[in-house]
């Protein structure tokens, strides 16, 4: 197995664990917030930069995917090491998350048109347009909930965040295992 894969085998596994020990207590997810979303947004936007990369070697890398995984980067630092949004972590985070949720949305929206585009002219069936798009709006709505009702997502924060981790988990080791 390669150290790439190595590496996104211990990343999925420590995801999905996060993401269970966040379903199962979202009172302390919420307490530690700022922490949890920066580390999940810079472990999201490292291995989006790994995805990248992969395609760009295959021929088909979609610079909108690596200014995501940038931006990714950049707010989940910004969690992490500023004092003033672990403080105010009860208003700005979620005001954040909804920003970066609306962010990645539109951003999955144009790869996904690309995509299209890319498989009309090349006449090669890409599957993945589908997802890329039902995913980008769904984002996209999930944004303009958060948007418009921020309180309704303070108590369902932690087990949300929880569910996302577990699923980028999962979506990590199967990335690592699949060619094995």
């Amino acid at each position: 197995m390669s150290p790439q894969k190595i590496i996104k085998l211990v990343i999925g596994i420590s995801l999905a664990c996060a993401g269970i020990y966040c379903i199962i207590s979202p009172g302390v997810t919420v307490s530690i917030l700022a922490w949890i979303v920066g580390i999940f947004m810079v472990v999201m936007a490292l291995s989006r930069i790994g995805v990248w990369q992969e395609r760009k070697a295959l021929g088909f890398a979609e610079n909108y995917e690596l200014v995501s995984a940038i931006l990714s980067l950049l707010f989940g630092a910004a969690l992490i090491v500023s004092n003033f949004f672990q403080f105010m972590v009860s208003t700005v985070i979620i005001y954040i998350l909804a920003a970066w949720i609306a962010m990645l949305g539109i951003f999955r929206l144009l790869v996904a048109s690309n995509l299209r585009r890319l498989e009309a002219d090349t006449s090669v069936f890409i599957n993945n347009y589908n997802a890329q798009m039902i995913g980008g709006v769904l984002l996209l709505l999930i944004a303009i909930l958060i948007f418009i009702r921020p309180s309704i997502v303070t108590a369902m924060l932690g087990i949300f965040i929880g569910v996302c981790l577990l699923l980028f988990g999962v979506q990590q080791i199967i990335s690592a295992v699949r060619d094995y």
